[in-house]
């Protein structure tokens, strides 16, 4: 059982899943703030890369960081600063005229988004480990959920003219009320973990650890490939009006979340090893399936499966991470996590790159055949992810 907290596990799940979901709502009302800036700041495309970019760093920094920090500050207060600074950094990007303080505010955005993200997951591992429950699934369903809600809102209240702060600030510091209001619930350090020893904050990934990361980066590649890219393919394969051209992401979204509360029955009957293998698989023949379909409807189905297979992969390799041997667990988990967010952040551009050479269509194959590859890796290595999560 949790050792900290036995009398009110109740607590310190519904604490973490609010974390999740403030997470995925952070990152779904991103998207709409970046055509809001640009217009705001009268940027150009360079000026508005720039600022992507420094939210992608910052994201990337404040994953690298949380190690560090857990050593020194507990983490109940940790996720206090991050939500804090979510939506101080939010209502900047919507106030803010200027370019510089816009930066500031963009990077103190990407920061605190990546402590919540992988701090989400460290202590969510934790709580699998003491409550002996599989959690991480349902935890990464909150945090589609988040996403879902950021955008019904964003499409719902923009549309009736409320502005910004309406759509995207007021629920985000509602959200952020919630999770503030559970996090007396939260009682780590990092020696709670068994076996955790003292490492540097920054750890390369090694042994089974190498493994996982490589999983969790190609597959959250995958993700947010689909999250940048999937508009504008279904606008080259098929003749859909333009308004309804994010239609398949959020097919492939609800999927996912549906999946992700189903994770841990899944898990359960049918144990790690068979819904990794089995999720990468369907991935990557979705992607290739994709290359040979122009009919829309065939294309939806594509696009659910793909959302079903990629949902309770990274839950899975996180898992993983807080059972190896071969590294301290917070490192593990630390590095896992950082690896698959990271790839989400810089994979959409790769995948640009491909485009620009084989055409988006061509890239989503190439990245098929890159997953399928995968597949390969993870049947020839049983032992690796056939850990009980």
């Amino acid at each position: 059982m949790f050792i900290h907290d036995t009398k009110r596990p109740a607590g310190t799940i519904f604490s973490a899943r609010a974390l999740f979901a403030l997470a995925g709502f952070a990152v779904a009302a991103w998207a709409p703030l970046v055509p809001y800036v640009k217009a705001e700041l009268n940027l150009s495309h360079l000026e508005l890369s720039h600022l992507i970019l420094l939210m992608g760093s910052g994201s990337i920094i404040g994953m690298i960081c949380i190690s560090l920090f857990l050593r020194y500050i507990p983490m109940k207060w940790i996720f206090a600063a991050a939500a804090v600074t979510i939506n101080a950094a939010l209502l900047s990007c919507i106030l803010i005229n200027d370019y510089s303080q816009a930066a500031i505010a963009i990077f103190s955005f990407g920061f605190a988004l990546g402590i919540l993200e992988v701090g989400g997951n460290i202590y969510a591992s934790y709580l699998e480990d003491k409550l002996r429950l599989i959690l991480l699934p349902s935890m990464h369903g909150c945090y589609s959920v988040g996403e879902i809600g950021a955008l019904i809102t964003a499409v719902v209240l923009l549309g009736l003219n409320l502005g910004f702060i309406a759509a995207l600030f007021v629920p985000c510091a509602l959200l952020s009320l919630t999770v503030l209001s559970t996090l007396g619930t939260i009682k780590f350090s990092p020696a709670d973990f068994k076996g955790q020893k003292k490492s540097s904050a920054l750890v390369i990934p090694k042994g089974a650890v190498l493994m996982f990361a490589l999983v969790s980066s190609l597959i959250y590649m995958v993700e947010g490939g689909m999250l940048d890219w999937s508009a504008l393919f279904l606008l080259q394969k098929t003749d859909i009006p333009l308004n309804f051209a994010s239609s398949g992401y959020v097919v492939l979204v609800t999927a996912m979340a549906a999946s992700r509360f189903a994770g841990a029955y899944l898990i359960g009957r049918f144990k790690t090893y068979k819904v990794l293998s089995v999720s990468v698989l369907l991935c990557a023949l979705s992607l290739i399936a994709v290359f040979f379909i122009d009919h829309l409807l065939l294309l939806y189905v594509c696009f659910l499966v793909l959302g079903l297979s990629l949902a309770n992969v990274m839950p899975i390799c996180i898992s993983l991470a807080g059972k190896q041997k071969s590294m301290p667990v917070l490192a593990a988990i630390s590095a896992v996590s950082t690896c698959g967010y990271g790839a989400l952040i810089v994979g959409p551009a790769l995948i640009g790159y491909l485009a620009e050479h084989l055409t988006l269509n061509g890239a989503f194959f190439t990245l098929g055949l890159a997953v399928l590859a995968l597949t390969v890796l993870i049947c020839a290595t049983p032992k690796v992810f056939s850990h009980q999560a």
